[in-house]
């Protein structure tokens, strides 16, 4: 067992990544693939063939937090701790958003109200960049604890199994090797099982560069581009690409119209008497730019 020490910024409040991996806000509390007891987090990892576990230890009493990854490789625990600051939404990207946005707020009453009492709030993300794909088409057009159960299916039919009895997310060469009939079987649809191989083919033939998009929180460059081949993919509309971008890639100024979530959230923020349309809500959206990514996270949050 390897061991790291991370050191959060102040303020910084772990809660947030605990609820989303630890799942509570989609009622699956015992996932396969991430679990959560007390002061720890646990996620089986997939690297290379080979099921890992990584954890992460809360900090208390003034300490950091501390990582730990079953292997005493070296490159393992780099890419771990690649892993593990995503996780908490650590990287430099979410970093200089949060300063931005909390420097707005400052000076800006709405801003203000916006992050309330969360200063040192950092949207955690998904794991890897595929594993936020795969969350976004398994819950198109489905309510949460619905989805929920088909990400658990996913899980225990493709992801790899670690010694612990903990299941790492497949990645997508073994979603990709997958029958879709195989799913329907485990009541995904037609459509979103389709949808769902055909977009780990894509990265497994090229098509959809996950290498690319998973350094784009640290290159933007190829945020363009990274789009576009989203879009390309059979099943992927804004939204879905848009919540990649942001909760996958880790973006600052990404924002999944049309998500209910948001549209509740902004209901309940600006006291509407409805829920905003997709145009009113990247309306309301565009004062929070270059970091509306942070702000529908922060919205999101509203709504705990």
């Amino acid at each position: 067992m390897s061991q790291l020490r991370l050191d959060p910024p102040p303020g910084f409040d772990p809660d947030a990544a605990w609820r989303y991996h630890g799942r509570d806000w989609y009622r699956d509390r015992d996932a396969p693939a991430e679990r959560v007891a007390g002061p720890a987090l646990t996620k089986a990892l997939d690297f290379d063939g080979q099921a890992y576990l990584l954890t992460l230890t809360a900090p208390s009493a003034g300490r950091g937090m501390v990582m730990g990854i079953d292997s005493e490789d070296s490159l393992i625990l780099a890419r771990a701790q690649r892993v593990a600051l995503r996780m908490l939404g650590l990287t430099p990207a979410l970093a200089e958003a949060a300063a931005g946005l909390e420097a707005r707020a400052d000076t800006d009453a709405e801003t203000a109200r916006l992050v309330g009492n969360r200063r040192g709030y950092r949207p955690p993300l998904a794991a890897t960049v595929f594993e936020a794909l795969a969350w976004a088409i398994i819950g198109q057009q489905i309510n949460l604890t619905f989805a929920a159960d088909l990400r658990r299916q996913l899980i225990l039919l493709a992801g790899r199994p670690h010694p612990s009895g903990m299941i790492a997310h497949p990645d997508a060469a073994a979603v990709a090797a997958l029958d879709p009939a195989t799913l329907t079987e485990r009541r995904f649809s037609r459509s979103k099982a389709r949808y769902l191989i055909d977009a780990a083919q894509a990265a497994v033939d090229g098509r959809l560069d996950l290498a690319a998009l998973e350094r784009l929180d640290t290159d933007p460059a190829g945020e363009a581009a990274a789009e576009v081949a989203l879009l390309a993919l059979r099943g992927i509309g804004p939204w879905t690409a848009n919540y990649v971008l942001m909760r996958g890639c880790g973006l600052p100024d990404r924002v999944p119209v049309g998500d209910a979530g948001l549209a509740a959230a902004l209901q309940r923020f600006h006291a509407l008497d409805r829920r905003p349309t997709a145009e009113e809500q990247a309306t309301l959206m565009r004062p929070h730019t270059p970091w509306r990514s942070l702000a529908t996270a922060h919205l999101w949050a509203s709504l705990v």
